[in-house]
């Protein structure tokens, strides 16, 4: 037999990788789903309680808060008055008066980002309807369609690593990440709560994925790739944004051949439009995406209401504050008596990477920076 299958230019150490492959997603996606109901109901995870709310109250009835500028009889005839026909209900980008919007349907602080709850509530509206249960669509319908999304979110990024590490370095490296981040342990919890985290992670992979296409082949799709999940992940988690950056360090990489003064002009001239082209177009997508999944960082009423939202960037400003140690909120306590930088690590090593992980990314991390120093060969693809 010829080392690679005939007409299809697959190697035996091909099908090798792919049959390793499909074990790791196999091992991983049993830690993933199994025992998804771990709880039993109890809902113990504040912040999947407030996501599990916040889905099955979503596209209901209009119910606005205190924190809201107007006062709650203000909102109501506004919007009643603007929509009679709907008992005030808007359209999907109106800020004020969609049912699609947390803050109107009871909620009060909305620090996350909407893509994730809207995902959820969507699948669960389907599998609702689809099975003429209501029930799915309900509290802990919703809860158990959010923790199944996060179990397949952390699958594909297994799937994803794979592919980043392919790219970069071949298969062997690519499989040897995707075993590594089957086994992470925060991957693995995080895969039965419903959070806003295992989609926002699965954006942002998704996006990196993105930039490496864009930095290895610079075609177009690529920026349109990258583009597209980098809007994504901004509209899972705000806090994503420096994801955006590593578009533009692909790009300056992709575009370095700009300073050899033996390229002609032609040629400097093809790799800046396509350089210059693909970062406009990946920046546009950017936006677009968050403008849709996200809309309600806008007023609205319609798509191109584009007037930032007073009470999105009050819920987020709050949200900073909660998370920065000036404020008095219990899950800032953990940080108390802490060494600094060394109990974080230790964490991120021991408890959320794993020892295996940890130890090899931390290793890979430091020689990657090695070699970017010394100038080694290749060392930019790291």
């Amino acid at each position: 037999m010829n080392k690679r299958t005939r007409g299809l230019g697959i190697s035996r150490s091909d099908i090798l990788v792919g049959v390793l492959l499909a074990m790791v997603l196999l091992g991983g996606g049993y830690f993933r789903f199994i025992g998804q109901n771990w709880d039993e109901y109890t809902s113990w995870h504040p912040d999947e309680r407030f996501f599990t709310n916040m889905t099955a109250q979503l596209n209901g009835p209009l119910s606005f808060t205190d924190d809201n500028i107007d006062p709650i009889a203000q909102q109501n005839a506004t919007c009643l008055g603007r929509y009679p026909g709907t008992g005030g209900v808007g359209g999907y980008f109106d800020a004020q008066c969609s049912a699609m919007n947390p803050n109107n349907v009871g909620q009060g602080l909305m620090a996350y980002g909407t893509f994730p709850a809207f995902l959820t509530r969507w699948t669960a509206d389907a599998l609702a309807q689809l099975k003429n249960d209501p029930t799915i669509a309900g509290y802990y319908g919703a809860r158990g369609v959010g923790r199944i999304i996060s179990a397949l979110s952390e699958m594909l990024i297994i799937l994803a690593t794979f592919f980043i590490g392919l790219r970069l370095h071949g298969k062997w490296v690519g499989l040897l990440a995707a075993l590594l981040y089957s086994c992470t342990v925060f991957s693995i919890q995080q895969s039965h709560f419903y959070t806003a985290d295992a989609v926002a992670d699965l954006m942002v992979i998704l996006a990196i994925l993105g930039a490496v296409w864009v930095q290895t082949d610079g075609k177009i799709g690529s920026y349109i790739f990258c583009g597209i999940f980098c809007g994504m992940a901004l509209a899972s988690r705000v806090n994503t944004a420096p994801v955006i950056g590593l578009l533009f360090l692909a790009a300056i990489l992709r575009g370095m051949p700009l300073l050899d003064g033996r390229l002609s002009w032609n040629e400097r001239g093809r790799i800046f439009a396509t350089c210059f082209v693909g970062v406009v177009v990946a920046l546009f997508l950017t936006i677009l995406m968050f403008r849709l999944f996200n809309p309600y960082a806008f007023t609205g009423p319609g798509f191109f209401g584009l007037k930032p939202n007073f009470r999105w960037l009050q819920d987020v400003g709050e949200a900073q504050h909660l998370v920065s140690g000036d404020a008095e909120s219990p899950p800032n306590w953990q940080w108390v008596g802490r060494t600094p930088y060394l109990f974080p690590f230790s964490n991120m090593v021991l408890w959320g990477m794993g020892i295996g992980l940890g130890l090899a990314g931390w290793f890979g991390w430091l020689w990657s920076g090695w070699r970017l120093i010394r100038g080694k060969a290749g060392a930019v693809l790291n």
